[in-house]
């Protein structure tokens, strides 16, 4: 008995061992690890809290400084989300440091808080980048003044993530000279295509872009309004330094009006660059000048339109709106991105391989583009982003912007903003409706040793002072193309910058496809439609109600009778209704999308009553109204105001209690 007891004893004394053992193993596999392909060369201790699971994903801080010539620092570097401290570690800017955290953080909206030791005259540069494998989601380059900086929010991805961190300390005296670049397509010179209010936005828009302050404007469609403009920006100065304008477009026999392009500069112009004279490219597409900095030094800056047609925007919207609804699509990807092929690419080729390398030479100094591009980024459209919003599960390779960062050419937008599926950065078209797709057509781009991106935002809105006027209905923007504004730091001499940086807000909302309606969909079998209007055989009543968003009811046109029109469906029988969903016309062209009107229902389909009067965004996605069990055989939709004066819609699907 007493061996028996004895044997007993010894196993339970085993087992605790060897739990203890599993224990310890376990929690030192949990503790900070370097990564195994990387030199590192010390490990900094980090926070993590006992509440996390080996299945938590690992987040990863590594740190490097971009200088040997200055002094070594410690830096505190905390990731904060939802305004938690989820990860937070010391690293020493003498060695390569990795360290390594488990994090609950994923899908969470995250900051990066540091701080660090300040030397005297001094200004701090972090420059940071979020990666997750060979996906870059985060990135931005921050200064301080007393060693602690906060980066702007990101949202964490769901998986295990790096943070590469490169640190300088920078003498307040070669903090970098700071500017402010600003490309803008204004649009028949900025009068709405000389329309009756086109000089009241031309004045709003001269505003405009004084607020903005741009040191360099890159400035399309001038169209007779250059020098307007300069003298505009000028008598809004006050003393301050003024503009000089450069005509870049100055072809023989050129009209006073088709003046396209423009460089506007609050820096000394030291040379204009002679008219580009090849027959692929002329000075209608590109050019610029050499403009002296501060310091003594000087930049490079162009001016450039690429053609237009093939239309890429229009084929990328319709494929990824036909896409997103599965239905069989219009275009193959191969058709989408041969837009590019038609011209833009062979203009490209020219300007990187033959204009601009005549005119600047073998000058190493920074070199910035600006302008209307007419088509999309390759870097938008990759396997990273398929899932995003607006873009239908589409990747699509697009040539033009490809050459430009094959050239060494940095998309500032992009780089500043690299998760496109939160910030989409559209440009076209506040005017035009931005559609399914984000259409991102306008860029600046920067190549050069020394330039840093601090911030990139898109202007679509008009200034909060002129809105809410009859123009602003109109017009929601001073331009059919927003505006591109970049600001960048180039190394060296001078004060660094000062501005605060300024990104756009998250904007997945225009894009993202609203869950159907609470109910059951009326089947369009027991739906019939008339209209007040409509364009027999290509845009009949019918269409709107036949299972099929590939057509469309459509008013007259192009003699388009005035509004309101109406368009009404019968549905058979008195139903008692949940809501009713009004699907906008998925082809590129969205003149026709309903903007205001009013929702009504009829039992008789002679007394109607009104529902609710809506205002929609110029937007290619659902719009659903509640109809709160309303009971009611007829709907009617009257269009009191929608976009270029017709009326159209892909489909009216009524949904029953």
């Amino acid at each position: 008995m007493n061996k028996i007891v004895m044997t007993l004893l010894l196993v339970t004394l085993i087992l605790l061992v060897s739990a203890c053992l599993n224990s310890s193993n376990s929690s030192q596999k949990r503790q900070v690890q370097p990564e195994p392909d990387k030199p590192v060369e010390s490990i900094a201790p980090a926070e993590i809290s006992s509440r996390r699971e080996a299945s938590d994903p690992p987040i990863t801080f590594a740190l490097t400084k971009n200088a040997d010539n200055v002094p070594s620092q410690q830096y505190d570097i905390r990731l904060i989300c939802d305004g938690q401290s989820e990860a937070q570690v010391q690293l020493d800017q003498s060695r390569r440091t990795a360290v390594t955290a488990l994090h609950e953080a994923t899908g969470k909206t995250c900051t990066i808080q540091w701080s660090t030791s300040l030397q005297p005259d001094s200004v701090q540069e972090l420059a940071f980048t979020v990666r997750a494998g060979e996906y870059i989601w985060a990135r931005q380059t921050l200064y301080s003044r007393d060693g602690q900086a906060e980066s702007r929010p990101f949202v964490l991805p769901q998986q295990p993530v790096q943070i590469d961190i490169e640190t300088a300390s920078l003498s307040a005296a070669q903090a970098g000279t700071p500017l402010r670049l600003m490309s803008f397509n204004i649009y028949g010179g900025g009068t709405l295509d000389r329309n009756e209010v086109g000089a009241q936005n031309l004045r709003e828009l001269i505003e405009y872009v004084s607020v903005q302050d741009p040191d360099v404007l890159f400035l399309v469609e001038a169209y007779g309004s250059g020098q307007q403009i300069v003298d505009g920006l000028n008598a809004r100065r006050a003393g301050d330094a003024a503009y000089t304008g450069v005509q870049i477009t100055k072809e023989t026999g050129q009209a006073a009006d088709r003046d396209n392009l423009w460089l506007i500069s609050k820096l000394e112009v030291e040379k204009v660059y002679p008219r580009t004279s090849d027959k692929v490219l002329t000075s209608f597409n590109f050019g610029g000048a050499r403009l002296r900095l501060p310091d003594g030094r000087h930049i490079n800056a162009f001016t450039a339109w690429l053609y237009h047609a093939d239309y890429a925007w229009g084929l990328n919207h319709q494929s990824a709106i036909e896409s997103a609804l599965g239905v069989k699509r219009t275009y193959t990807d191969r058709q989408v991105i041969a837009t590019d092929e038609i011209r833009r690419v062979g203009m490209a080729k020219v300007l990187l391989q033959k204009q601009l390398p005549g005119y600047i030479e073998n000058d190493d100094a920074p070199v910035f583009i600006g302008g209307d591009f007419n088509t999309q980024s390759h870097q938008d459209w990759t396997k990273q982003f398929a899932a995003a919003p607006g873009h239908g599960g589409l990747t699509l390779s697009w040539s033009t912007l490809k050459l430009f960062d094959e050239a060494g050419f940095i998309d500032t937008y992009r780089y500043a903003n690299p998760d496109a599926g939160q910030y989409p950065g559209r440009t076209w078209s506040p005017i035009s409706g931005f559609g399914y797709a984000p259409g991102r057509i306008d860029y600046i781009l920067a190549r050069g040793k020394g330039v840093r991106v601090v911030s990139s935002h898109t202007d679509v809105r008009r200034l909060e002072r002129h809105q809410g006027t009859d123009l602003n209905r109109l017009f929601p923007f001073y331009s059919d193309h927003g505006a591109v504004i970049s600001d960048v730091l180039i190394q060296g001499a001078g004060t660094g910058t000062t501005r605060t940086p300024t990104f756009d807000e998250p904007d997945n909302q225009n894009t993202a496809w609203p869950a159907p309606p609470a109910g059951k969909p009326v089947p369009p079998k027991e739906l019939t439609a008339s209209a007040s209007t409509e364009k027999p055989g290509a845009g009949e009543a019918s269409f709107a109600v036949d299972g099929n968003p590939q057509t469309m009811w459509h008013s007259m046109y192009p003699d388009i009778p005035p509004q309101p029109h109406e368009i009404t469906v019968d549905m058979g029988r008195v139903r008692q209704l949940s809501a009713v969903r009004f699907q906008p016309k998925m082809v590129w062209n969205m003149n026709g999308t309903p903007l205001e009107g009013v929702v009504q229902v009829s039992e008789d389909g002679t007394t109607f009553q009104d529902v609710e009067h809506v205002i929609w965004a110029r937007t290619s996605t659902p719009k659903d109204v509640d109809l709160h069990g309303i009971r009611a055989r007829y709907l009617r939709l009257r269009v009191e105001y929608s976009m270029g004066g017709a009326s159209s819609l892909a489909e009216i699907t009524p949904y029953e209690e």
